[in-house]
Parts: structure tokens; C-alpha cells; sequence
């Protein structure tokens, strides 16, 4: 789930003029493990290296240049999606009714948050976490997960 999350995360992320991190170097350290072997638990720590990247960028942690994005964004997609055959709910296409349920779920405690009212908001969450289902507020709004 993290890495679909991250290459979800990838497709909104926006460039700088320049990059803090080394691209090259993770997708270096990817081919290496597939060459030793077809090393798969090494190319998914690598990998998840990638998401800690992906995530320091959406928190402006760290910064990519356009280019570096697009090589991050087709690294993810030959090694998560093509190499370890991983696909996303969305386009497995078994998941859209959830989706959608989860966008109403997340409007409706957005709506009463809006309202101060914090005791739905509070509970909405507190009952989807009993569920399995973690919800992430930040500053652009509110997302989930499955634990």
C-alpha cells in the first residue's frame, strides 16, 4: 500500500529549480539488486527509500527538478508496476465504489470540522480507525489508508 500510495503521491507533486537528492543514485541501487539475482527484498528497501524521498518532497523537505521527477515517476512505475507486477485498486478497477464512498466520508467530517462541529469529526475518524481505516489530515486536505 505505501508504495502505490507514493507513486499516487508522485503524480502531484510539483518540481523545483533544483534537486536535493540523486535520482540516478536510487535507480542505480534498483538495477543493482536486480542484477544480484533478481534481489527483490533489496529492490523494495530501495524502493521505499524512493517513498521517503517522495514524501520529503510533498513535505518540502526535500526538492526535484522536472526532470528528476519524471525519471522518479518512471522508476516507480518500471520497478513497482512492470518488474514486481504491483497495480493499484484504482486501476485494477475493483475499487472505484470505494472510492467514492471514502471522498463522501471525507467531505461529510471536512463539512462538520468546517462547522466546529468536532465531536462527528472525532467520531467519523475514530470509527474508521476501528474499521482499518487511517485517516491523514494535512494542510491540502484530508486522505486515507488501509492499515
Amino acid at each position: 500500500t505505501k508504495l502505490m500510495n507514493a507513486m499516487e503521491t508522485l503524480e502531484n507533486l510539483k518540481n523545483s529549480d533544483s534537486s536535493t537528492y540523486d535520482i540516478n543514485e536510487l535507480e542505480k541501487n534498483c538495477y543493482a539488486a536486480m542484477d544480484d539475482d533478481f534481489n527483490t527484498p533489496i529492490l523494495i528497501a530501495h524502493l521505499f527509500d524512493g517513498v521517503r524521498i517522495i514524501n520529503s518532497v510533498k513535505d518540502g523537505k526535500e526538492s526535484l527538478t522536472a526532470s528528476d521527477l519524471s525519471k522518479m515517476k518512471k522508476l516507480f512505475s518500471d520497478f513497482v508496476t512492470d518488474i514486481l507486477g504491483l497495480i493499484s485498486p484504482k486501476e485494477s478497477g475493483g475499487n472505484d465504489l470505494t472510492e467514492e464512498v471514502m471522498e463522501l466520508v471525507l467531505k461529510l467530517r471536512g463539512n462538520a470540522k468546517k462547522n466546529k462541529d468536532f465531536s462527528t469529526a472525532d467520531l467519523i475518524r475514530d470509527e474508521l480507525d476501528k474499521a482499518g481505516i487511517q485517516i491523514k489530515d494535512s494542510r491540502e486536505g484530508s486522505s486515507w489508508e488501509i492499515k
